[in-house]
């Protein structure tokens, strides 16, 4: 069975990182500011979005990627303004393990077999940002959320998995930043339309919630960001929250580092 995931997601709008609340963004510190509080070692895997309102510089975004991977070790997804291949070849060279996309799923659908052809499907990650209309239907949104495309996030979901995506990063925009919790009717909806991994991302308010993201809406893995700020020891209490609940989560590292050194 494979194993669940618990991953961080850090937001970087040009040099700093910041906080989001239904995609209004707050920055919240440089990487020597964060640094002071994440403990890269308690994640599964980290998400890096860049998240810039003015225009997405891959080069400059590379850059910052390539000095956080000194200091995180795990696997790595980033995105954020990937238009073709050449963006994957370079945020690949620069340290990520897999690559977001988001807008080019409706701007340029053909980037997604592209890119499974040339990396594989277990590259290629696509993130849908959803929010509810005012008749309560869900839609899909692009561009920082600018835009919606009044999609419907399970055709989609559907639709990006047959063209070769590995995995979906599901975000609902309500309850971004908002403590209430992932949005269990939207994770469900499309984990069960779907044979890819599912990521629900959006509304973890605390601990408890991570664990209803996979117990209640059929997560593989769970991310999460503003909670994580500013918090101390949080990333590793949580890590033991997910294990202490019977879930299927990886042995945090520093457990291991402990048994090998007795």
């Amino acid at each position: 069975m494979p194993r669940n995931r618990f991953i961080l997601c850090l937001l970087l709008r040009d040099n700093l990182f910041v906080n989001s609340r239904n995609f209004r963004l707050n920055p919240v510190g440089n990487l020597e500011t964060i640094l002071q509080y994440l403990h890269f070692e308690a994640i599964d895997e980290l998400v890096l979005l860049n998240v810039s309102r003015n225009g997405k510089d891959i080069e400059a975004f590379a850059r910052q990627l390539e000095m956080i991977g000194r200091y995180c070790f795990v696997p790595i997804a980033a995105g954020g303004g990937v238009r073709g291949v050449d963006d994957f070849h370079r945020l690949l060279n620069a340290g990520a393990d897999k690559i977001v996309i988001n807008s080019a799923v409706f701007q340029t659908p053909r980037l997604i077999p592209e890119a499974a052809k040339l990396f594989g499907s277990q590259c290629v990650v696509v993130s849908l940002d959803v929010k509810k209309n005012r008749e309560g239907r869900y839609q899909v949104h692009a561009l920082n959320g600018s835009w919606n495309t009044q999609a419907d996030p399970v055709e989609v979901a559907r639709r990006v998995e047959q063209g070769g995506a590995g995995e979906i990063f599901l975000t609902s925009m309500d309850r971004d930043g908002t403590c209430r919790g992932y949005d269990h009717e939207l994770v469900r909806a499309v984990v069960e339309a779907v044979g890819i991994p599912v990521i629900a991302s959006g509304g973890v308010g605390e601990f408890q919630h991570l664990v209803d993201g996979i117990q209640l809406g059929g997560a593989a893995a769970v991310s999460a960001a503003n909670l994580f700020h500013f918090i101390g020891q949080s990333l590793k209490k949580a890590k033991d929250f997910l294990r202490e609940n019977g879930l299927n989560f990886p042995e945090p590292l520093w457990n291991f580092q402990r048994r090998t050194s007795l």
